[in-house]
């Protein structure tokens, strides 16, 4: 469809991503139904293991619960709308959906950068400083810092929203993607985004880079401290501990670095439907996996569980 460059204030827009009315896209729906509801089942069985047994009531099963609310957040604000819209046949979100979509899922994404990196601190203290970590990571500093960045991500993200929705939108509104977010958005827009990209691009590489160079300094010191452990075992629990969180932050920072670089352009086709899928469906469901592969304890703790819900 060709471009209208007149711009317009309607009251919803037309959503033209994964699935559409037809019906050879029924596997499509199938697939994304099932990831859906075993992302949700998997991130509530680690909530509901980390909170039912007292051997997990550590920082990093604290920090384990936060990062899977994110999750069931982060994907509970997109497929399911993508889904009601397929058995609908109805592709529309209202501009004020797609406000709430946008804030929520920009809410989540900055919220789980700062967790991410305050995980990698987490880690840091245990193997670094092992005498001390007690004393500097305590319940109410876990606490403060889950607080902390819940709502910077909340203040984060509201900036970003509405800087997004005081653009004017071309008389086309058709999003490209299965979810607002501000890339797509960027693009409808016949207004000049110079000021969105610049702070799009600057809150990315402040908060990216800090928390970048914060992650990558914990690891540097992690590492040092490893290859001095002399016993073998306790090298592999400690790389063990660090290994799933390393692939989470580098999925993530993988995914986001090539959407927010370059929104309004890309660098492939396709580029924000592929890695919306990625970060929007795909981590939401590998995260549960992921922390839960070789974790010893936390399958032991599940299977406890499991056991005394089959057995009631």
């Amino acid at each position: 469809m060709a471009r209208k460059n007149h711009s317009t204030h309607s009251e919803q827009f037309f959503i033209y991503g994964l699935l559409h009315d037809s019906p050879s896209d029924l596997p499509l729906f199938s697939l994304f139904t099932i990831i859906y509801c075993m992302s949700v089942i998997g991130n509530v069985t680690i909530i509901l293991t980390i909170f039912m047994s007292s051997s997990l009531h550590i920082p990093l099963y604290f920090f384990l619960a936060n990062l899977s609310v994110l999750d069931i957040c982060c994907i509970s604000t997109t497929v399911p709308k993508m889904l009601y819209n397929f058995v609908m046949a109805s592709f529309t979100i209202s501009f004020y959906e797609c406000a709430v979509q946008l804030y929520v899922f920009t809410w989540v994404a900055i919220t789980e950068l700062l967790l991410l990196t305050y995980m990698a601190f987490d880690r840091y203290s245990a193997i670094c400083k092992p005498l001390h970590y007690t004393i500097i990571i305590t319940h109410k500093v876990c606490v403060q810092a889950s607080i902390s960045v819940w709502l910077l991500g909340a203040f984060s993200s509201a900036i970003h929203t509405s800087l997004t929705f005081t653009l004017s939108f071309c008389s086309d509104q058709e999003i490209k993607n299965f979810y607002c977010e501000i890339p797509s958005l960027l693009k409808l827009s016949c207004t000049d985004t110079t000021l969105n990209e610049m702070f799009t691009l600057l809150t990315d590489l402040i908060l990216g880079i800090i928390c970048f160079v914060c992650i990558d300094v914990s690891y540097c010191f992690i590492i040092f401290s490893i290859s001095h452990i002399s016993s073998a075992e306790g090298r592999r629990k400690a790389i063990s501990t660090c290994t799933s969180h390393i692939t989470v932050v580098c999925i993530y920072y993988g995914t986001l670095f090539i959407a927010y670089i370059n929104p309004r352009y890309g660098f492939f086709k396709n580029q924000d439907e592929i890695l919306s899928i990625i970060y929007g469906i795909f981590i939401p469901f590998l995260n549960p996996l992921i922390y839960t592969f070789r974790n010893k304890e936390l399958i032991k703790a599940v299977a406890k569980l499991s056991s005394k819900i089959m057995a009631r």
